[in-house]
């Protein structure tokens, strides 16, 4: 196998802890491999303005794919490619999704946003009541409730069907988020069968995520290798669900977290240690002093 040249890392669940943070150690080990010939990339299911938000913060400088690879982008923010959601789509998705008590992000040209009105106040009531029976209600109650209302990380948009003709510009993707898992399968069934043209998938089980079809992480870090002259037999890749393992049949090295989904780590050629735990940084220095560099799980 030819030596690796590039690590493409995940970011929720795999480089950012439980506080979603990059730690100090994950940043050393990646100098380190730069200093050994191995670049860094960044392929996460968020948008490319909160990626390069928490890049910065920790002091790191890379190329991104973005929104599960719908978006391609260089180090200095040039756009490689873009792979999107037609109107038509776009309004489909918010069709089925607007029937149930669930929260839902688009991601647009205009930035995150949802639909004002009452499926997020409903979503929001249940996850109320939900946070006076368990802590981990309650902390995701916490999260949605300064996402959406403190710190408005996510625009409420009243009219949302004439938003999305008319000033959402190109859209990317949707999550949607419960804490109901069946009802997030059974979401993700009903996009399927009644979308033409989607690619469902999940970067946790509390939620499903649509892009078009072509836009997920295999494909953009294909673009990047080759933007960067490189085969993908020279990239490595590290995640931890089911929206990595694209970039997992594509790439030389897959590498899953110890935290992560077991159909990740079935696939995978090597299981690191959990997020918590620098998986990332022990995974990069054994790419960068070339210990993996086969196909055998340690």
């Amino acid at each position: 196998m030819a030596n690796i040249k590039l690590l493409v890392s995940d970011m929720d669940g795999t480089i950012l802890s439980s506080k979603q943070e990059i730690a100090p150690e994950a940043v050393e080990a990646i100098r380190y491999a730069k200093e050994r010939g191995v670049e860094f990339a960044i392929a996460t299911g968020r948008n490319y303005v909160n990626a390069k938000e928490l890049l910065e913060k920790a002091g790191l400088d890379c190329p991104v794919v973005a929104s599960n690879g719908a978006r391609v982008l260089t180090r200095e923010g040039k756009e490689l490619s873009k792979t999107t959601l037609t109107k038509g789509q776009a309004e489909q998705i918010y069709q089925i999704i607007s029937q149930y008590e669930v929260f839902f992000e688009m991601f647009c040209d205009y930035g995150l946003v949802s639909a004002q009105g009452a499926t997020i106040d409903a979503a929001y009531e249940s996850l109320r009541e939900m946070s006076k029976q368990s802590e981990r209600a309650k902390n995701v109650f916490d999260f949605f409730h300064n996402r959406y209302y403190v710190n408005e990380d996510v625009k409420l948009i009243d009219g949302f069907r004439s938003f999305i003709h008319q000033d959402a510009g190109d859209i990317y993707k949707y999550i949607s988020f419960s804490l109901h898992d069946q009802l997030m399968q059974h979401i993700w069934r009903e996009v399927e069968e009644q979308v033409e043209g989607v690619y469902v998938t999940s970067s946790g089980h509390d939620n499903i995520e649509v892009m078009a079809i072509g836009a997920d992480k295999g494909a953009g870090v294909t673009i990047l290798a080759e933007h960067l002259g490189l085969s993908l037999e020279e990239v490595a890749v590290i995640g931890d669900n089911l929206n990595d393992t694209p970039m997992f049949e594509v790439a030389g090295v897959a590498i899953a977290m110890d935290n992560g989904h077991a159909d990740a780590k079935e696939i995978a050629h090597y299981v690191t240690k959990t997020n918590d735990d620098h998986g990332v940084a022990h995974a990069i220095r054994m790419l960068a002093d070339q210990k993996w560099t086969n196909n055998r799980k340690k």
